[in-house]
């Protein structure tokens, strides 16, 4: 087993309703990134992994996304070719 940290963005609105974003860091345990992306399409699918729970205070519909993937020797094996880091 690896232990990978998986950055989550959360996206949505205070409570003004201004756009704000933040990040969430999750650890998880997988054989390789092939199972880690399952267990993450599952806990996503079924609620069990709920990366909004540790950010800010985000309202509204909430935009979350997997953006960053390290692995325990804090190498990135996965990058959104979206994801800018603020």
């Amino acid at each position: 087993m690896e232990k990978f940290a998986v950055t989550y963005q959360v996206r949505g609105d205070d409570e003004k309703g201004n756009l704000i974003s933040d990040t969430a860091i999750l650890k998880f345990d997988a054989e390789d990134l092939d199972s880690l992306w399952k267990i993450l399409s599952e806990g996503e699918q079924d609620g069990s992994i709920q990366p909004e729970l540790e950010t800010i205070a985000i309202h509204g519909d909430i935009e979350i996304d997997c953006v960053l993937i390290h692995d325990s020797k804090g190498n990135e094996v996965y990058r959104d070719k979206d994801y800018k880091e603020e």
